[in-house]
């Protein structure tokens, strides 16, 4: 925003890059953040005064949440021109800069704002020193400096990835938050679902245009709990993230990706009832889903128990056009028009007499059209004991209406009768589906397909590679036991860590006791391994029940281990 108004902005992001940045190159005012890292703000002033040998000085201006800290200094308090509370209002710090360029009779350069880690960056070379300028973006809450936000359209864009952003990817930057700074589509956001795990990130829309579907809508928020908030949510993101597997984080599957966002959101998968779409509806995360591929990525994980499904709603749908943006409305029986009016009915209890009510107006008095007494008072003369709907278009008369549908995009009207119903679910993670991404693929039971060197202690490796080598010198059998356990979860609810740690260390011991001096054995975070020296993977699947019985042999509790077999062509091809 500096920048736009003609202002040459640079920017340093701790305190000694600051020091460094005054003392080499001459500047017209310095904006100073008061708890700047390494060096705070008055720290660095006080330095540069010391070590700069010069007459001028730039404008030295302080940006800080914390004034009445900085207005105890004494001395290097009267070194700022002015401070400016946080979060200040940007108009103010414009009218500074206007005074200052009145006062000079030139544009002075503009100050950089407190050093904002979201702020764009682009590194020029000036005789052996990088100069970072910062690139114009909307304000937004100083709650950003804490993070490492990755902005939309200017890091992830409709073509993808900035260059930038994706330097900062492959040399092993973090981000924690996507920022959408103008409006932008789920469609838009579709690259966050396609690369790592960038899809696990609080969402924060600066435009309100996303609406439901981001994590935070700024505009919603009053402005002195924006940093706090958006904070406070980064936080509560980071330790979720830091709670999925490792095996889950890794994941190309979209039905896994979507359970994995759910777990960091703490949410349900709900629709969300809107008249943007033709759907009528559109489900609360940032991804463009039509609700027959939310059925088929959900079926799999209802089926495998890690989603629960329920009813949330039942909508109308056009049968022409399926569109579900109906106006539902009150039309005559016959005809089917919709210019219908209502009237009371009057009974007369003296003689009897029902009709509608016009037919006892006279005037402004009610007058039995059968006896020709008037009707004064309701209750005691007549009442109204209902009504009765009457077409303008045709005459009909009938005591109710019917109900009939219109489509609002193709016209099409359908009858109450002949309507189409559609339920809408909403979907919840099952305890099984928390522990699936906690824990990964061993919480399904399922067989570990895949072994993953990197679990596995250099010892264990270099045993398994000098097996591997013996078989191809004189084929010598050997294979690879893992054993993994789909219950632990509920074990710990229901025993303990301590019985259950104590119980795993005994099964795999047991293993090690039975087949002697030449079984190697490990025990990993999610699988135990056990190395096996004359014995082929064959004969170990052939007895799997008997040594699962060996293994479980003197334990307290029944661990229910899933073991898995690799020979020399499952680990080497």
């Amino acid at each position: 925003m500096l920048s736009t108004k003609g202002h040459e902005v640079h920017i340093a992001h701790d305190g000694k890059a600051a020091l460094k940045m005054l003392l080499e190159e001459p500047f017209d005012l310095a904006l100073m953040d008061y708890h700047l890292p390494g060096l705070t703000g008055t720290e660095v002033v006080a330095q540069f005064l010391e070590q700069h040998g010069g007459d001028v000085r730039p404008v030295f201006v302080a940006m800080t949440a914390d004034p009445d800290t900085l207005e105890a200094e004494g001395r290097m308090r009267d070194v700022f021109a002015r401070i400016f509370a946080k979060p200040f209002d940007f108009d103010e710090l414009l009218d500074f800069l206007e005074t200052l360029n009145s006062e000079k009779h030139a544009t002075p350069p503009s100050p950089p704002p407190p050093p904002l880690k979201e702020d764009a960056e682009e590194s020029t070379e000036t005789e052996g020193s990088t100069v970072n300028r910062v690139v114009p973006l909307r304000a937004r809450p100083s709650g950003y400096t804490q993070n490492q936000p990755l902005f939309w359209p200017r890091d992830i864009g409709p073509a993808g990835f900035s260059v930038e952003a994706r330097k900062r990817m492959t040399s092993g930057g973090d981000y924690d938050m996507v920022v959408l700074t103008e409006p932008a589509t789920v469609s838009d956001l579709r690259h966050l679902w396609m690369l790592g795990d960038l899809h696990l990130l609080l969402i924060v829309d600066e435009t309100e245009h996303l609406r439901h579907k981001a994590d935070i809508s700024l505009p919603k928020i009053p402005r002195g709990s924006a940093e706090r908030i958006v904070q406070s949510r980064v936080q509560e993101f980071a330790e979720a993230r830091a709670s999925v597997h490792l095996e889950i984080h890794q994941l190309h599957e979209l039905a896994n990706k979507v359970l994995a966002a759910l777990y960091v959101r703490a949410r349900k998968l709900m629709p969300e009832f809107t008249g943007s779409s033709p759907l009528g509806f559109s489900y609360n995360i940032a991804l463009e889903l039509e609700e027959a591929e939310v059925a088929e990525l959900s079926g799999r994980l209802v089926t495998d128990g890690l989603l629960e499904r329920s009813f949330a709603d039942r909508l109308h749908s056009c049968p022409v056009c399926e569109s579900m943006r109906l106006n539902v409305r009150e039309e005559c029986f016959e005809c089917g028009s919709s210019n219908l009016e209502e009237t009371a009915i009057i009974h007369h209890f003296k003689c009897a007499y029902q009709g509608p009510m016009p037919d006892f107006k006279q005037g402004s008095d009610l007058v039995c059209p059968k006896c020709t007494r008037e009707l004064r008072h309701f209750g005691v003369d007549y009442d109204k004991p209902g009504t009765v709907v009457t077409c303008r278009n045709c005459g009909a008369s009938s005591s109710d209406a019917a109900i009939g549908f219109k489509c609002l995009d193709c016209g099409t009207h359908t009858s109450g009768d002949a309507i189409k119903t559609h339920d809408v679910f909403e979907y919840a993670l099952t305890e099984k589906g928390r522990a699936f991404v906690e824990e990964g693929y061993i919480v399904t039971g399922a067989a570990q397909s895949q072994l993953k060197f990197a679990e596995l202690p250099l010892d264990l490796v270099i045993a398994i590679n000098k097996a591997a080598h013996n078989y191809t010198e004189s084929a010598p059998p050997f294979c690879l036991a893992t054993a993994g356990y789909p219950q632990r979860r509920l074990q710990l609810s229901e025993h303990g860590p301590r019985l259950v740690e104590f119980s795993r260390r005994q099964l795999i011991e047991n293993l090690k006791n039975y087949f002697g001096e030449s079984a190697i054995i490990h025990q990993g975070t999610d699988f135990d391994y056990l190395l096996l020296d004359r014995l082929a993977a064959e004969s170990f699947k052939a007895n799997s029940e008997t040594y699962n019985e060996i293994a479980q042999s003197s334990l307290k509790i029944d661990l229910a281990p899933r073991f898995s077999v690799f020979g020399p062509k499952d680990l080497f091809g």
